[in-house]
């Protein structure tokens, strides 16, 4: 397999880079996600501060973008979390909100 088959085996999520899982969702970071969450109603900051507060040393912060933005909805439909992005000079802040909040 050439190098670009590579490059665009992975962009399909056809193969998985050594050690790191899919970007599916169900990607270890929402387990860790909904836990965080749960007695949540909101939580406001960068990607690195979600980290941070959720003690997640092993995912990239590149990641939790990715993952946000490309499963927001199914977040939103099953585990009622709603996702906001937004951005300020020189941040982009990420706005999580807890719709099912007990």
């Amino acid at each position: 397999m050439t190098k670009g088959e590579q490059i665009v085996a992975l962009a399909m999520e056809k193969v998985s880079r050594e050690g790191y899982p899919k970007l599916t969702e169900d990607h270890p970071f929402f387990g860790r996600l909904r836990a965080f969450m749960v007695d949540k109603h909101y939580w406001m900051g960068t990607a690195t501060d979600l980290l941070t507060e959720m003690n997640d040393t092993v995912t990239p912060t590149n990641t939790v973008t990715k993952l946000l933005n490309k499963y927001w909805y199914r977040l939103r439909k099953r585990d009622g979390i709603g996702i906001n992005f937004r951005r300020t000079n020189r941040r982009r802040i990420i706005e999580i909100y807890n719709h099912r909040q007990p």
